[in-house]
């Protein structure tokens, strides 16, 4: 009926809605890690950009999982999935963030910022689809 359609819709954008606010949220502490990394440790900013995205991936399974999609059945799987699901993003940010200081001559302590605007919706979905899938299938 449509106001099961309806329903379902709402879920979904309340869904989005949390990944999105634990993702700002992780993505200040990351970027936090980052500048301090980058700034004050002097660490070159990929390898900096790199270590912070291994930390933020794993606290994003984490707090996506129990908050965002309720799913506290934690498995190495599903982790291992997410990461791949990260790996593309880190890729995919990585190509934004070496476009914005090569070839636009952005700051590199400004570009990383800017990258996971382009990220988010793609993630979502392929987030969303890690760990409603596996739970689906059980």
């Amino acid at each position: 009926s449509i106001i099961d359609k309806l329903k379902l819709y709402k879920d979904k954008i309340i869904e989005y809605i949390k990944f999105n606010l634990i993702g700002t949220a992780n993505f200040v502490v990351a970027q936090i890690f980052y500048l301090t990394l980058y700034l004050v440790f002097k660490i070159n900013y990929l390898v900096a950009y790199t270590t912070t995205s291994i930390i933020s991936i794993t606290a994003s399974y984490y707090l996506n999982s129990k908050f965002t999609f309720k799913d506290q059945k934690y498995s190495l799987k599903k982790y291992l999935l997410s990461f791949l699901v990260y790996v593309f993003e880190y890729a995919l940010n990585l190509g934004i963030i070496l476009a914005l200081v090569n070839l636009l001559d952005l700051d590199e302590a400004i570009a990383p910022i800017i990258a996971p605007i382009f990220s988010t919706i793609p993630v979502f979905f392929l987030m969303r689809l890690v760990i409603k899938h596996s739970e689906e299938k059980k």
